[in-house]
């Protein structure tokens, strides 16, 4: 079915719209999904929300889908923290989960591809990520300063005394922090804490 076959395209489709391009009836639709689900050829992301796995294995769409739809499940949201400073070589330890900040309510989701933690922060500190762009997949990854920030800012409670060992502990790797990536966290440190603030200088 020609319908069929432009959903299947879709990097990211929710049961409204699989119902308006198929119009079917509720009893009906759902029987079809539970069908598709079955016979694995669709994925279920979150409730009432979906992919085709003809989407995943198309190309290279597997290696970046986990992020895309990290950022599509609940919005507004980016990654950060652990998986970011990862990325960037701060971090030398494996992340399996996905962190990501939102101004939405605080929420784990588990699907196919792994575990999502989303954490509210508020509409102020929301901001210091990038756009990136894989195909028809956008989403939103924090810089290297912000992951840094958040890791700190949702873990103050961890933090009541920070002496130098305890930060030689946490086996970041502070010297891939540039003189404007200093800058940047710096900045976000009128938004935040006082408690942050003295994380800042007790690792400058």
């Amino acid at each position: 079915m020609e319908i069929i076959k432009s959903l299947k395209s879709l990097p990211y489709l929710s049961k409204v719209a699989i119902s308006t391009a198929l119009n079917k009836n509720p009893n009906t639709l759902r029987n079809l999904i539970s069908y598709y689900k079955q016979k694995g050829v669709l994925i279920s992301l979150k409730r009432g929300f979906y992919v085709f796995r003809e989407y995943i294995e198309k190309s290279d769409n597997s290696l970046y889908y986990p992020r895309f739809v990290a950022t599509k499940m609940i919005e507004p949201s980016y990654i950060s923290k652990e998986l970011i400073l990862q990325d960037y070589e701060m971090l030398t330890e494996a992340v399996p989960n996905y962190s990501i900040v939102t101004t939405k309510k605080t929420v784990s989701i588990k699907n196919e591809f792994g575990n999502f933690y989303y954490q509210s922060i508020k509409p102020e500190l929301f901001k210091g990520f990038t756009k990136k762009k894989y195909g028809d997949m956008v989403w939103y990854e924090a810089t290297k300063a912000k992951a840094l920030f958040d890791y700190f800012y949702f873990n103050l409670n961890k933090f009541s005394r920070l002496e130098a060992r305890r930060l030689d502990s946490l086996r970041f790797n502070f010297e891939q922090l540039k003189k404007k990536d200093w800058q940047e966290f710096k900045k976000y440190l009128r938004l935040a804490p006082a408690k942050m603030a003295e994380i800042y200088y007790a690792i400058k």
